[in-house]
């Protein structure tokens, strides 16, 4: 399991970005940091969500342009050795039965985004 450092971008580091206009503010930009390889992953965090007392985020790569056909990435939100927020990679068990909590998450919500009062 590889677990990524969280470190948010400034604004102006990603200008250019073909979603930042519309779909996203600047606070949704984030770069992990694979901390095996030193390596630095550039996203946008479309959402967070808890399921099973989990707390999991929404990535997609800002790169993809097409709200339509944008891939989602699932990771989960845990404290690292130094106390530090980081982010894990899902095995594949996992990360299907994420995906199908989120769908199902998704298909309660109304057209306007707001979950349906009880």
């Amino acid at each position: 399991m590889t677990d990524f450092k969280v470190l948010y971008m400034e604004h102006d580091e990603h200008d250019g970005c073909c979603c930042e206009e519309e779909m996203f503010d600047e606070d949704s930009y984030v770069v992990l940091t694979d901390t095996e390889t030193g390596e630095d992953y550039s996203f946008i965090m479309a959402d967070t969500f808890t399921h099973n007392g989990e707390d999991y985020c929404v990535l997609v790569d800002p790169e993809e342009g097409d709200e339509d056909e944008m891939s989602l990435f699932f990771m989960k939100f845990t404290t690292g050795e130094d106390g530090e927020e980081v982010l894990v990679a899902l095995e594949d068990e996992e990360d299907e039965l994420v995906y199908e909590a989120y769908q199902a998450l998704l298909e309660e919500m109304d057209d306007d985004g707001e979950f349906p009062e009880a």
